[in-house]
């Protein structure tokens, strides 16, 4: 136990890390969205492929510790927590984990709040195109330099002869 704690600790700070930078990413990523620039966004999803990968790997290391620590413990996998395994350390590690559960937990919640704004953004944007297309979809006319609305001419369907 007293080689895992620190392994578990480093790899919890290496994600908190990740986590800032995700969150300075997601806070770019609201200029872009509200500047609507599509190429700009498009490789900020690129940017976003790769945290995501980079904390799969973190995610995958720490389950792979945390199945010791369980074995160690001896509790279900399920019941594993950082609180739970601040109780089992001395008090130095035990007080640093319990900091690091909850400056986790605070970058999550505010990971959330920037990614639920960005997702209402991307919502109104597509609200807004759909109503675009469908104006010019079912528009009748065009305006005039002079703010008179110009009918468009109505044609006929034309049908081939050979039909």
């Amino acid at each position: 136990m007293d080689e895992l704690i620190p392994a578990i600790v480093q790899v919890i700070r290496e994600e908190i890390d990740l986590y800032r930078e995700l969150m300075a990413h997601a806070r770019r990523k609201t200029a872009l969205l509200v500047r609507g620039t599509l190429g700009a966004i498009l490789e900020s999803n690129k940017v976003d492929e790769t945290y995501n990968l980079k904390l799969r790997v973190l995610e995958d290391e720490l389950g792979r510790l945390i199945l010791q620590a369980c074995r160690l413990l001896r509790i279900p996998r399920e019941q594993f927590t950082l609180l739970r395994l601040a109780e089992n350390a001395d008090p130095a590690a035990a007080e640093e984990i319990r900091s690091l559960a909850t400056l986790f937990r605070n970058l999550v919640e505010q990971l959330k709040r920037v990614n639920q704004r960005n997702m209402r953004l991307i919502e109104g944007s597509l609200r807004y195109s759909r109503g675009l297309v469908d104006f010019i979809a079912n528009a009748t006319g065009s305006y005039q330099s002079t703010g008179l609305l110009r009918p468009y001419p109505a044609h006929p369907p034309t049908l081939s002869s050979r039909a």
